[in-house]
């Protein structure tokens, strides 16, 4: 028995590390493929013509729709691909991503389906700028570093310009983002001066508050 004991132990110390290391890498590369966020909106990730594989993997790392750019790499390179590719589609192993298409996807998603997403559910949507357009956005709503969803831009001015409570601060708001003040006729023909800000609310001189509808 003794003699049992003095093998098994050695053994299981041996043993038990290698056991520990193996858990704890199995756990984190699964944790690599695993979905980033519990409760996301889907949103519309656009692949364009000009994009490549790592501009694919690249724009879904950097908005935080995978943990890992490697897994989901390896994600499209072993996920099953049903769409023959278009023209121009991106090559990835021996699967194709449609480019000019849309792809409804979210952060509660993991790696594997998004690969599947992008390898089989792409919706045609081509340019049809014929000089040249600026590069969109790649997702529609438009979407932070990150991961967090953007402001409509009326919200997004609004809270930039949340300071602006008077008339004299409307004056000094105005500039780069627009805004204008009421001419001097006008002035001379009602004697109001009126200033619009930035976000487009109206403030009077002398008033308090503001409206949101400019007057005409």
């Amino acid at each position: 028995m003794k003699k049992k004991i003095k093998f098994i132990l050695p053994l299981l110390l041996v043993i038990t590390p290698v056991i520990v290391v193996g858990l704890f890498w199995s756990r984190s590369h699964q944790d690599k493929f695993a979905a980033p966020r519990s409760e996301a909106p889907e949103v519309k990730f656009r692949v364009i013509k000009e994009n490549t594989i790592m501009a694919v993997t690249g724009n879904l790392h950097y908005y935080g729709f995978v943990k890992d750019e490697d897994a989901l790499l390896y994600a499209l390179k072993h996920t099953q691909d049903d769409n023959p590719g278009r023209e121009g589609a991106i090559k990835v192993g021996n699967n194709t991503i449609d480019t000019e298409a849309v792809y409804t996807i979210s952060q509660t998603m993991t790696a594997w389906e998004i690969a599947k997403i992008l390898l089989n559910e792409g919706i045609y949507s081509p340019s049809d700028c014929s000089h040249g357009c600026p590069k969109p956005h790649p997702f529609i709503p438009e979407i932070l570093p990150g991961g967090d969803v953007a402001l409509p831009i009326k919200e997004q001015m609004r809270a930039k310009y949340d300071w602006v409570t008077s008339y004299e601060a409307c004056v000094e708001a105005i500039g780069h983002d627009g805004g204008q003040l009421s001419s001097e006729q006008y002035y001379e023909r009602t004697g109001i001066r009126r200033c619009v800000s930035p976000d487009g609310r109206e403030f009077t001189e002398g008033q308090d508050g503001w409206s949101d509808q400019p007057s005409p």
